[in-house]
């Protein structure tokens, strides 16, 4: 289990292939590994592919074999050591299948989205992989019925009409009990601007205890350089383990 979560040279090399310097995701790809092992979701949508989707099935690869793990030690008894961090009742419960769902109309001019399943085919990657070769744009409701609540989203395109076109037709789409919902490039410019004000003042007034949010930015870059994040709490059940960490 030591060696999961690490990401080899192997992998790396096969991720070149879909590196495009002018769609400025080569710091977010591995955020978005990291968030897939800490947050463990099973149910991922993605719009607009490319590197990402790599990191992401990779993540859902390697967090899959974790939890499995996890589960033959708790079941060894290996929880009852003193020292051990990890949680029977959440292990008690098997995971569903996991699934990445991408959206992509492929038609961006530097996108390498139409090159992912053969590179995650070469890696071993790609079964949990559904492609939907479409806009996104009035595409939601084609999604299939039961995949719904998504416990993550990554959203990858955007005009201020884009964003909020997402807003309307994903956001409910997304587990309301820590869903998590991750948008590239909102903070410098217009659009993403105005579209993190809609929803910084939507929190304040009507939706504070509905979701929480955090932007983190890429300083040394002047375009693609941020990340929204945006975790849902409508529904939220926490589980108070310890009186201290």
């Amino acid at each position: 289990m030591s060696d999961v979560g690490v990401i080899g040279q192997k992998f790396r090399d096969a991720a070149r292939a879909l590196e495009s310097p002018k769609m400025g995701t080569e710091a977010v790809a591995p955020l978005l590994y990291d968030l897939v092992m800490l947050h463990r979701p099973r149910r991922i949508l993605e719009v607009g592919g490319g590197l990402s989707t790599l990191y992401l099935l990779k993540a859902l690869a390697d967090s899959t074999m974790r939890g499995e793990a996890e589960r033959g030690l708790i079941e060894q008894g290996g929880v009852e050591q003193e020292g051990s961090l990890l949680d029977p009742v959440y292990h008690n419960v098997l995971p569903r299948p996991a699934q990445l769902h991408m959206i992509d109309n492929l038609v961006h001019a530097n996108t390498t989205a139409g090159k992912v399943i053969e590179v995650a085919r070469s890696l071993g990657i790609d079964a949990p992989l559904r492609v939907h070769e479409a806009d996104f744009i009035g595409y939601a409701d084609k999604l299939p019925k039961d995949e719904p609540p998504f416990d993550m989203v990554w959203f990858d395109c955007g005009t201020i009409e884009y964003f909020q076109h997402f807003r309307r037709a994903y956001w409910p789409l997304v587990s309301r009990n820590g869903g998590l919902i991750l948008i590239h490039s909102l903070a410098t410019n217009f659009h993403g601007q105005m579209f993190l004000s809609e929803l910084k003042l939507e929190q304040a007034t009507k939706s504070f205890s509905d979701f929480e949010l955090l932007t983190l930015i890429e300083p040394h870059k002047r375009r693609q350089n941020s990340v929204t994040m945006v975790r849902l709490t409508g529904t939220l059940h926490t589980q108070i383990h310890s009186v201290m960490p």
